[in-house]
């Protein structure tokens, strides 16, 4: 951003001098003498200069726009990784939650001693899901944690 400050100065600077020499040429007599070429020649040496300048900040803009725009993509891209990771985890929250009730009634009827056999099949079940969403949100976490690690090794490339 300073930089972008620093060439608007520079341009400034440079359309003020520029400024000052058409003044001159204005002022200055008509008789064709070596003066105004040479107030012509430094004229055309700072339109050239302005022109190097605006093309500069230009590329600066761009470059600036660039990484604005590449910004804006990674943090959409950490914000849809979160969505998931936050979806998994709120499974893995259900399948837990399942898996506790189950594993309660399991237990109150093996204490009453009335071994049900679908009970057993609900609460294997229910574990089974609970280790499939527990699987799920960790790949979703390392996901997370990998897109974050997966810049900073390329940066060392």
């Amino acid at each position: 951003m300073t930089d972008i400050t620093e060439l608007e100065s520079r341009l400034s600077a440079a359309l003020d001098r520029i400024g000052q020499g058409l003044d001159r040429i204005e002022n200055s007599p008509r008789d064709g003498g070596g003066d105004a070429a040479g107030l012509g020649a430094e004229l055309d040496a700072q339109q050239q200069a302005n022109a190097e300048l605006e093309d500069r900040l230009k590329a600066l803009r761009d470059e600036q726009d660039n990484r604005l725009a590449a910004f804006e993509a990674r943090i959409e891209a950490q914000n849809a990784q979160m969505a998931d990771l936050d979806g998994q985890l709120q499974s893995l929250r259900r399948s837990n939650a399942e898996l506790r009730e189950v594993a309660g009634e399991l237990r109150d009827a093996m204490a009453a001693e009335l071994a049900d056999p679908s009970l057993i099949d609900r609460a294997m079940a229910a574990e089974l899901d609970a280790l499939r969403a527990e699987r799920d949100a960790e790949v979703a976490e390392l996901d997370a944690v990998l897109s974050e690690l997966k810049p900073l090794v390329e940066e060392r490339d």
